[in-house]
């Protein structure tokens, strides 16, 4: 369908824009550091840096302010000051009733939310109307709506169903259709919103001897960061097949997740070097696909072999990072003979010419492949590059074993305030989850509405 390509590749051009350097600033005279001899130095007092010292400093354990239990007890939200924790209870009833109750709670507890989110969805368009347009969207979701498996599908039909009343189209009025309530779910897969980081560390390069993984999601936040207000940590409680989400209100893909068996998953954007189009013909979710994995897989390397597996029927490229405390893996899924092919990534994957990194005991991912052989859009990419060569500095040149405090003071150093620096975590930040493999415990920190350098990590509990 040409209409859709074009549109499509006119909205990924945008949103990338937005997302992933077009709006970052310069760095106002700053000489770029040569890659073997790089002058950034995250452990001296400077104007970029910020030295922390999480030592003695609990995570916080958010009260509840607020209950909503659905009518038949499926879907639990408790309101804390700043997310919803969510228990879905797969283990009581079906993916449609599933649906059904998480739309009746976020209607309960959240009465502004559709309101919110159909706004947001039309600024990710640009406010741009017409009828071709919103049938160009509508076609799109729904091929890929009937491409998922069909407890996802009808998880989703029973909760876009829900939540818009019956209401169907793609207009900008203030409700959620039914549609709209699908384009939210597939957000990654169709309108290529998430320009994010990831950095990990193997028992040799902690003090403790196991892993520590951490996942930075960047994704468009809207005008007035109206998305911060939706962070939710989502339980899908299905026994041994149970996995904890971390993302936003009222989404079934994933986006950061972290299974019964400790393998912990992110997704990240990269997009064609070649500006290959989108298309969704034919084509499947790899933000459900993910999930499946999720809810499937007992190891990392078995997930990422799926993965890579199923990457050429994705809608786009992308990124999967995916660690369990024994592996780290990053499944680079090009799609198009033009990007490459789809890799399973690890510490000691040959790079790129002229792309370095110092120690393979700890693996970064950017948005961008970076396997030889797959399309560069990192050496001549000042965001992607940056923050790769930051994560280089900060991680891998760290001479003593890294505690658990140290890794979270290595990913909160950046100054973001008044900084015109490309950073990690840059004013797109929505959520930063790190993963102790010793502990089984996670913690993260949710941007508000406004980036600040304030970083209180919550406590969200053991996860596997």
């Amino acid at each position: 369908m040409k209409k859709f390509k074009i549109f499509i590749s006119f909205l990924l051009a945008s949103s990338v824009c937005l997302l992933s350097g077009c709006s970052v600033p310069s760095y106002d005279g700053f000489q770029f550091p040569p890659f073997k001899q790089s002058e950034l130095k995250p452990a001296a007092d400077g104007a970029f840096v910020i030295q922390r010292d999480y030592k003695d400093v609990s995570p916080v354990a958010e009260k509840t302010v607020k209950t909503v239990v659905s009518a038949d007890g499926l879907c639990r939200i408790e309101k804390k000051a700043s997310y919803y924790d969510i228990t879905l209870d797969y283990e009581k009833g079906s993916p449609a009733q599933i649906g059904n109750a998480y739309a009746e709670a976020i209607q309960d507890i959240c009465p502004d939310y559709v309101k919110v989110i159909d706004e947001y969805i039309f600024e990710m368009i640009g406010n741009m109307t017409n009828e071709d347009i919103s049938d160009t969207l509508a076609y799109g979701s729904m091929i890929l709506q009937n491409s998922l498996d069909k407890k996802y599908r009808e998880e989703l039909d029973a909760y876009a169903q829900k939540i818009s009343g019956g209401l169907h189209g793609v207009k900008a009025d203030g409700k959620m259709s039914y549609e709209e309530a699908v384009i939210m779910n597939m957000v990654p897969d169709l309108l290529r919103a998430t320009a994010c980081s990831t950095i990990t560390a193997n028992g040799n390069k902690t003090q403790n001897g196991s892993r520590i993984s951490a996942r930075l999601l960047e994704w468009s936040p809207g005008s007035e960061r109206q998305l911060a207000d939706f962070h939710s940590v989502v339980h899908f409680k299905n026994g041994r097949n149970s996995i904890t989400t971390i993302g936003l209100l009222g989404m079934f893909d994933v986006l950061t997740v972290i299974n019964s068996n400790g393998v912990m998953f992110g997704i990240l954007d990269v997009g064609s070097k070649y500006d290959e189009p989108l298309t969704v013909d034919g084509k499947t979710c790899y933000s459900y696909d993910i999930r499946k994995a999720a809810e499937s897989c007992t190891t990392a390397k078995q997930a990422a072999e799926y993965l890579c597996n199923n990457a050429k029927t994705y809608t786009y490229n992308a990124n999967f990072f995916i660690t369990d405390n024994k592996d780290a893996y990053c499944v680079e899924s090009a799609i198009t003979e033009k990007d490459g092919s789809p890799v399973i990534r690890d510490g000691n994957t040959k790079l790129l010419d002229g792309l370095k990194w110092s120690d393979p005991d700890i693996l970064c991912v950017v948005n961008s492949f970076v396997t030889s052989g797959n399309s560069d859009k990192i050496t001549d990419d000042p965001t992607n590059l940056v923050r790769w060569l930051k994560y280089d500095q900060l991680f891998s040149q760290e001479k003593d074993k890294i505690s658990l405090d140290r890794f979270k003071a290595l990913l909160t150093s950046e100054k973001t305030v008044d900084s015109n620096l490309i950073n990690f975590r840059s004013h797109t930040l929505i959520h930063m989850v790190v993963l102790d493999y010793d502990t089984k415990k996670a913690q993260a920190v949710f941007a508000g509405a406004e980036i600040t350098d304030d970083c209180e990590w919550i406590d969200l509990g053991t996860m596997f």
